[in-house]
């Protein structure tokens, strides 16, 4: 069968070593981009108190909380995304995703680039 099915609970991650980064371990949804070069996806697992650095990108995100809270921050203020909210950070928008919770944060988040940013290479 040409579909593969990957089980999160199985995958073990990386633990990210990033500047500012803290109790964060990343999956990429997709290993190898061929068509998708437009788009590029990680799963965050936070522990709670867990951050990822303050940071911007010249791409937009979108992120998706798939389990917990996410305390979503950014130069003009800060808000929590309860489980199930969908956080959309523009381009050049500083911010920073961090676990105010007491439980894990599984935080989808999608990075959608430019025709020249894929054609640049983006991300793996």
């Amino acid at each position: 069968m040409s579909i593969r099915i990957r089980k999160l609970s199985e995958e073990p991650g990386v633990d990210e070593e990033e500047e500012g980064f803290r109790g964060v371990n990343s999956v990429w949804v997709v290993l190898k981009r061929t068509d998708l070069t437009g788009f590029s996806g990680r799963i965050f697992r936070m522990e709670p108190g867990g951050h990822t650095g303050r940071h911007s990108h010249d791409r937009e995100h979108v992120a998706v909380v798939v389990r917990g809270v996410c305390l979503v921050e950014a130069s003009d203020g800060a808000e929590e995304a309860a489980e199930g909210s969908i956080v959309t950070v523009p381009r050049g928008t500083p911010h920073r995703f961090s676990n105010p919770g007491r439980e894990r944060l599984v935080l989808l988040v999608m990075n959608l680039f430019t025709e020249a940013e894929a054609a640049s290479g983006g991300e793996p």
